[in-house]
Parts: C-alpha cells; structure tokens; sequence
C-alpha cells in the first residue's frame, strides 16, 4: 500500500467537480498506438457529456513521476461508435501522453442528478466553503505523508529514523562514540572475491570490540581494503594504532587485520544518510529468507565469483532459481554452499540450482609504445603484466555484466610504456569485438596465453650506424704525355673526397662519381661502362651510369676498397 498527498489544488478542484455532478480521479491506462483516439471504456458513468480535467503521472526510466496536465485545447471528445461520446483524441502529436502512462481524469457524465449548488465562481458561498474544506484536508494529508514516510529506512528522518533501526537492533551512534579504520589484508596469492559482512568483530588485547559498520568486498586484484568500524558502545576504548588485529571468527583469505590508525570518538552524532547506509549492511548481514540475504551469503563464500537469482523462472509462485558462478569449484566449496542455501532459503520455497555457462573468449591486444619502443626482455615483461590485468578483470566479471572498451584500455594504459592500444575479444564462432554482453546465467572463461599481434614503437627506432665499403672499375682514355701512376694518384684523392661528402642529401651515383674525379686535362671517363659496388654487410649493390643510387643514413661511414682503373688509349 502507497500514500501520496494530494495538493491544495487537487482537492480544491475534486471537491467543486464532485458538489456539481461530476466525478473524479478515474484512472485509465494509454495503451501502445497513442495516435489513434484514446477510448474511455473504463470510466464508471460513461457515456461523457464533458472532460474538465485530465492529468498524466509520466515515470522516466529512473522512476521519477512527472505530471502534466491538458487543457481543452489538446484533446477533444469524440464519438467512436452510437454510444455518444466515449473517446478523446489529441490535436497535437507532439503534445500526447506517452504509452504505458497513466491518466486522471475527472469529467461529467450524460446523466447526474441534480444539484443544488449552482454558483461556484471564486468569492461564492459554496466555493470559499470548499477552499476552507480543502486547506483543512491538504495540511491533515501532509501530516499522513510525514507518518507514512515515516515507516521506511529510505524515508524516515530524527527520531522516527531511530525508531525504524531499532527493530533490527541497530542505534545510533551518538557524538563521542569511537570509530576506527580497519584494514584487512589477503592472503598472499589466493584468488576469488573475499566478502566481509558488516558487524563483523574485531578486538584488541583488552578485549574493546570493534563492528565493521558496512560490508567490504576485496576484488581477485585487490590487496587490501578499509572499511569504518565503530566500538561495541560509547564506553568502548579508543583503540591504539595496530592493535585491532583479533577477528573473533577468521574470515577465510584474510591474512591480516589491522588499524593502520588509532580509534577517535565522533564529534558530532551520526546522519541520518549514515545511519542508513550502516542498516542497509545490517540487513543484509542480519536476515534470512530475502534475495539480498542468500545473494549476500552466497558471495562470502570463497570460491564463489557470481550469484545470479531469478523469481518465478517457470511462472510458477514458490521457486527461485540460483545460478552460481565459481571461481574454484572444489567439493568443500560445493557443500558450503548447499549448506548455505539451506540456512538462507525463504520456508517453504523450491530452490532450482544452476551453474553458470563459461563462454570462452580470446583476446588480442595491439599495443603501441612510448618513445622508441623496449627492449625484448622488458616487452616480455610487459605482455604478462597486462595478461594478467585483462585476465583479472575478465575472469572476475559477474554473470550478466558487461566488458567495456574504455575499461581494458584504461587497465592496459596503466603501464606509462604504453601510449595507445586496441583490445579485442573473440568469441567462438562470433567476429572480433571491443565490448561484450553476458547474459544472466553467462561468465568468462579466458583463454591463454593473449594474442599480440603488433607491438610498434611511437617513434622510429634509431638507425644503427654502418660502414659501406665502396670499390670502382673505372675504364679511362688518356690525354698524350700522362702517366698512369698520375692518374691513379689523382683518381684515388678525388674519389676519397667523394666519398666522404656522401649523405642522405648527396646519395651515392656514378654521375656525381664522374663529377668529382673529373679532370679533362688528364683523362676522359668512358661512363657507359664505370661501375661503382657498394657492400653493406651481407647484401652489395652494382651502380652504373644513369643507373642506380645509394642513399645512405646519417650516422653511415664510407670505406674505399679496390678502385680498378683500366687503361684504354694513351700512356
């Protein structure tokens, strides 16, 4: 049962139709094709002589209610059939309820009884009678919404807040109560999520207990977490640094607990928006026979990843069927949670068990690295670091959740070595894809090892510095009265100069070779057949005239080999 006050307004205007003959607040639903006219076969009194309000209560998404009133100017009564009027159609399709919403209407009908009030301008008898009426009753409906709200965790403020917690046992902290910051640690490791219900206990050597004061979850890829604890009462001893580190019952995968400070005592008493976030954790820690109970229960079971739980799977009042996810199933796992389920269950309902289904999936990761790149050990290094963040993350992705593109980048891009970076996921039978959708009874099963299949430096990597040995076989016509010995002196200068201006602006060529070595008084070059061979480690490369160039990098040297010169005519 709900409880919504009705508005000054509201009353003032039900109480003058209701004096007059009409009738009011009748609901009508707008069912799918809101184009067509909407038919009042619902109204109690219909056919209808006139509508003199209609008033749609619109819920967005988020289920906000919005209301939105019509005037005689966006609808009219039409006639749908003999019976007179029984319909109304909007003028303005851009102004129309939605379908699916709900519509107040209040209207008079064909046939009413008289009445003896016919005056109800404002100033009238009867219509200040009615204004009083209606501010009494709006004021005495606020006073019901405050009691009515006043019943509920959600809603209740003050003292009624206090009242609606006390029926779990829960109070409020008042100012002076000492709070702490526990710390608890797992075991160095282990895997599986590991679920710390609130109320948990932990104390020190002079026995001052401490109660975690909402539930803590520690992720497969989280070390360790904090979560606030308040003292068993207000007289319970501030706790020294360190010291809280006694759990009454051990928590399995926990390794350590402790307080990373000493305990201090509240200055001001606890809010209301506290103190019901602490009982939402209560509840769930406290009762038994709800779904939040047995999915809460099921969780804190080391070795059990997801829980998923669906009412009515077979339309059939009394089952619920659970779906388990497990992280690692053993039969100590298997048998806590039988014994789980049974101390959880609601009485006298069926439970169908289920496991989820592992949908295998592989995954490929381009990466792109900052600067020049790594070097091959650290690259290796790199790729199991983020093989086991993206596996973490998949590996522990509830049944029905989702994987997101920007949220395995982000993991990826944790690492300051990587500057950009694509992540797909391949699932048998399906194309690659960025993102992924489980359905509810659905985890991942990751496969190994990752595919990495471009790893690529942001910059170019350095050229490595080499030495190119360059020989020549150079056919030449002598000038009368040279000497050989001169010319291959002269040849041999020339050509050592030209090699040492040889860059990547000045690539190496016969052309700029005979431009070089060139002297007309000596000798002439017979350039269709010159040859210039370059050497460059294993590889060599055969230049002639017109025919091939080699350019060589920045950081290269140049090293003269044999330079043949064949004598033609003359000396």
């Amino acid at each position: 049962m709900s409880f919504t006050p009705r508005t000054y307004e509201e009353l003032v205007r039900d109480l003058l139709t209701t004096m007059t003959g009409g009738t009011v607040r009748e609901t009508l639903t707008v069912e799918a094709g809101i184009n067509e006219p909407i038919i009042l076969q619902k109204l109690s009194k219909r056919p209808v002589r006139r509508i003199s309000h209609i008033e749609e209560i619109r819920v967005d998404p988020e289920g906000v209610e919005t209301k939105i009133r019509y005037t005689p100017n966006d609808y009219e009564l039409i006639a749908t059939g003999n019976e007179g009027l029984d319909s109304v159609k909007f003028r303005d399709r851009n102004r129309m309820p939605d379908a699916g919403s709900t519509l107040i209407i209040n209207y008079y009908p064909v046939t009413t009884e008289p009445t003896p009030i016919t005056d109800v301008t404002v100033g009238s008898v009867a219509r200040t009678m009615m204004e009083t009426f209606g501010r009494e009753l709006a004021t005495t409906e606020q006073q019901l919404d405050f009691v009515y709200k006043s019943a509920f965790l959600e809603t209740a403020t003050d003292n009624a807040l206090d009242k609606v917690v006390a029926l779990i046992g829960v109070n409020r902290m008042p100012a002076g109560h000492p709070v702490v910051n526990l710390k608890f640690s797992r075991i160095l490791g282990s895997a599986g999520r590991i679920t710390i219900p609130a109320g948990t206990v932990v104390s020190d050597g002079n026995n001052n207990r401490y109660m975690t004061l909402s539930s803590l979850v520690l992720e497969p890829y989280e070390q360790s977490r904090e979560v606030a604890a308040g003292g068993e009462g207000p007289g319970t001893k501030e706790a020294a640094e360190n010291t809280l580190n006694r759990p009454e019952v051990l928590i399995a995968g926990i390794a350590e607990i402790t307080n990373p400070k000493p305990a201090r005592r509240l200055s001001v008493r606890e809010s209301d928006e506290e103190l019901r976030r602490r009982t939402s954790g209560a509840l769930h820690g406290v009762l038994h026979g709800t779904l939040d109970a047995m999915k809460f229960g099921l969780l804190s079971i080391e070795g059990v990843q997801s829980v998923s739980i669906t009412e009515f799977p077979n339309d059939v009042p009394g089952e619920l069927k659970v779906e388990i996810a497990y992280s690692n199933k053993t039969d100590e796992v298997f048998e806590e949670v039988q014994r789980r389920l049974k101390e959880l269950r609601p009485a006298g309902v069926r439970i169908i068990q289920g496991e989820a289904v592992r949908k295998p999936v592989s995954v490929s990761i381009s990466l792109t690295l900052a600067g020049r790149g790594l070097p091959e050990e650290s690259t290796g290094l790199l790729k199991k670091e983020i093989q086991e963040k993206i596996k973490n993350h998949l590996s522990t992705l509830p049944a029905g959740g989702s994987v997101r593109q920007a949220k395995l980048a982000a993991l990826v891009l944790e690492n300051p070595a990587v500057v950009d970076t694509a992540v797909s996921l391949i699932c048998e039978g399906s194309p690659p894809a960025d993102s992924l959708s489980l359905a509810t009874n659905e985890i991942l099963d990751v496969k190994e090892p990752f595919e990495f299949p471009l790893i690529q430096p942001e910059e170019a990597p350095a050229p490595v510095a080499q030495t190119i040995t360059v020989s020549a076989f150079l056919p030449l016509d002598l000038e009368p009265g040279v000497t050989g010995q001169e010319v291959n002196e002269s040849i041999t200068m020339a050509f050592d100069g030209f090699l040492a201006t040889r860059s990547p602006q000045s690539p190496l060529t016969v052309d700029a070779m005979a431009a070089a070595i060139r002297d007309d008084t000596r000798f002439v070059l017979i350039r269709e057949e010159a040859l210039i061979t370059v050497e460059v480690q294993d590889s060599f490369f055969q230049l002639s005239d017109g025919l091939g160039e080699y350019v060589p990098n920045q950081e290269d040297t140049f090293k003269r080999d044999e330079i043949n010169i064949e004598i033609r005519e003359g000396s």
